[in-house]
């Protein structure tokens, strides 16, 4: 089976079917080394199903699926560098934090000294150094959270693998588990999230496969996705430090990519645009020349909720 060594994970013309019902068709999607892509998409999509696929907790009907090379079915030895967390697993409420990794420690193979060090470092990261001799039973869901996290962290993993890991946190917790999660990409890891939380993949996703019914609609950078949902137009909020000119503002309205144009106020105008990036940039140029001073320019119509919600159109709120 041909591999290419830049690749985390491959997984090829997945297929999973219950009886007469199918949960995943053909999924195909590949997570380069050193990226973070988003399996994005409704509840009941096939986002766990995948997952649990990819960590071999199900055999798929048909298709393969690759870690670093390694194929599935060779569990132990695929899975040896991968931290995952595939429907968030409810930690021993009798144990501690450290009592509790010290146990998945020795599950892993750690020695007693390499356990300690890694324990201490995870629980660190995780901000749960204070509560680590604390009965995991009496934290919150987002602490339990953390614990968890911790768990799938205690390797030193190359790849990680995650389930919807804010699912049912507050505000607070999903700020806590994403800012982990960014600074896991500075160090070089390879991530594959799902969840249903456009945001989660905006902030710290470089790439996203939509998935739809078990099948995938759109997979690719998130940059190019966005990009290729232009083609409908964007509307453009430029908002300046100065007055506008009225010269100003029927030369702007009169450039390449300007199809109509509103005034706010005197120092605000919205655009209809169906041009390109190259164009857009000339227009900040031009109020530039003008000698007007930019202060925000903001687009409607091109970004991921826009792309998601057309390609989940008709699936209803999730």
């Amino acid at each position: 089976m041909d591999y290419d060594a830049q690749n985390a994970i491959e997984v090829r013309d997945l297929v999973k079917k219950y009886g007469d019902f199918t949960a995943v068709s053909n999924v195909s999607l590949t997570v380069r080394r050193g990226d973070f892509m988003g399996l994005l998409g409704p509840n009941g999509a096939g986002k766990s199903t995948t997952l649990k696929a990819v960590t071999g907790l199900l055999k798929p009907t048909s298709g393969s699926i690759l870690i670093e090379g390694v194929d599935i079915k060779d569990h132990r030895r695929a899975m040896q560098h991968v931290g995952s967390i595939v429907e968030t697993p409810e930690p021993y409420r009798e144990m501690t934090p450290r009592q509790y990794l010290r146990h998945v420690g020795f599950l892993y193979g750690m020695n007693k000294e390499e356990n300690d060090i890694r324990t201490r470092d995870v629980l660190e990261e995780m901000k749960m150094w204070d509560w680590r001799d604390k009965t995991i039973g009496s934290f919150s869901k987002g602490m339990k959270q953390r614990v968890v996290l911790a768990q799938a962290l205690l390797p030193n993993p190359r790849i990680i693998i995650l389930d919807e890991p804010t699912s049912g946190l507050d505000p607070r917790g999903m700020v806590e588990i994403r800012t982990i999660l960014a600074e896991l990409r500075k160090r070089d890891r390879s991530l594959l999230l799902s969840t249903h939380i456009l945001s989660e993949v905006s902030e710290i996703c470089g790439s996203v496969t939509v998935i739809r019914n078990g099948m995938i609609m759109k997979s690719g950078a998130v940059s190019d996705l966005i990009n290729s949902n232009r083609s409908d137009g964007v509307t453009l909020e430029l908002r300046f430090m100065d007055e506008m000119p009225a010269d100003f503002i029927n030369d702007l309205s009169g450039c390449s990519g300007v199809t109509s144009h509103y005034v706010i106020d005197e120092r605000c105008i919205k655009l209809k645009f169906e041009g390109t990036l190259e164009q857009q940039a000339d227009l900040v140029s031009m109020a530039g020349g003008s000698g007007l001073r930019l202060l925000s320019i903001n687009e409607e119509g091109a970004n991921l909720e826009s792309l998601y919600m057309k390609l989940t159109e008709g699936e209803g709120a999730s």
